[in-house]
């Protein structure tokens, strides 16, 4: 998705929704990955020795900056979907 939303950019094309959608897998993909280190790690997970920790605060930011997961499907249902403005 993410090479997908790049071609569509370099081509001077739309990119809003690859590049939203893009966003939107990575920072899930990249929590629940984190999320499952840290379950592995068992309170060592949150130990600052290992980086782990350090992991999950970073995959928890790609999720609410610079724009929230909410937003982007918001994005997503109205300009791919044409749903009604919902906020």
């Amino acid at each position: 998705m993410t090479l997908r939303a790049a071609e569509l950019y370099d081509a001077g094309k739309p990119c809003g929704a690859e590049a939203n959608a893009a966003k939107y897998l990575a920072g899930d993909a990249a929590f629940r990955a984190c999320d499952r280190a840290v379950r592995t790690h068992g309170g060592m997970g949150y130990a600052s020795e290992y980086n782990v920790e350090r992991y999950f605060r970073e995959a928890v930011a790609t999720r609410l900056a610079p724009v929230s997961r909410e937003l982007i499907l918001c994005y997503i249902a109205e300009r791919v979907l044409g749903q009604p403005k919902s906020y």
